[in-house]
């Protein structure tokens, strides 16, 4: 992983450098990149990400599983050493939607050594994925307009591509398609980066290099004066 959350490649991470089990020529993408690699190579049949920007979503994606975000407040960060507090969660990573959605049904819920999650009942999320894995009648899919449905500007055409055949995948299954107008998402990015920034100035405060942090010694000892 790259430490503290800090990147999204994992090619450069204190702790090793990790491949696309797919294409080892490939980055995994980060910062959850060993764990999705994991999966993927079979090697764990689950693992755990944070996702703060894209952390568990991006290497899900890079390395052909399957990540998901939780809604804040869904899984406790008890334990997890903050990036940015206001955005982080925990969440599963898998081979499937299902295997996605158990692990999620046991990570979720209440704790009571963290003040952030809700504490309300852990909803049905194997009983949904599972249901009927041929079928999406009564899904709802929004699509976001201020993105461009697929089509915006600042996407590759490939990546387009893929997108748009993944609405015609969810379509054939069943599932309905809505465009929805979310304005405020033109300045998600920006909004992003300042609240992120700001968090990771205070959460890692502490590693200064000084108390904490990484002590490099070269491969032939430490060098004396």
């Amino acid at each position: 992983l790259d430490e503290c959350a800090m990147g999204s490649s994992n090619e450069r991470s204190a702790f090793g450098v990790v491949r696309t089990p797919w294409d080892l020529a490939r980055a995994p993408g980060g910062s959850g990149g060993g764990s999705a690699a994991a999966v993927a190579s079979f090697q764990a049949p689950l693992a755990l990400g944070t996702d703060t920007g894209g952390s568990i979503r991006q290497p899900a994606s890079f390395t052909g599983s399957v990540g998901m975000k939780p809604t804040y407040g869904s899984v406790s960060r008890y334990g997890v050493i903050a990036m940015a507090s206001s955005l982080d969660q925990v969440g599963p990573c898998a081979r499937t939607v299902l295997d996605t959605a158990m692990l999620h049904e046991v990570i979720a819920g209440h704790a009571p050594m963290d003040s952030t999650p809700l504490n309300e009942p852990v909803g049905a999320y194997a009983a949904r994925a599972g249901a009927n894995p041929t079928s999406l009648k009564g899904l709802r899919v929004g699509v976001i307009k201020e993105l461009g449905g697929g089509s915006g500007e600042g996407f590759q055409d490939r990546v387009i591509g893929s997108f748009t055949d993944s609405l015609r995948l969810l379509e054939e299954a069943g599932a309905e398609i809505v465009e929805v107008s979310l304005p405020s998402v033109r300045e998600a990015i920006s909004a992003y980066y300042l609240i992120m920034s700001s968090e990771v100035s205070s959460n890692l405060a502490k590693y200064d290099g000084v108390r904490y942090g990484l002590r490099v010694v070269p491969e032939d000892g430490p060098v004396t004066i």
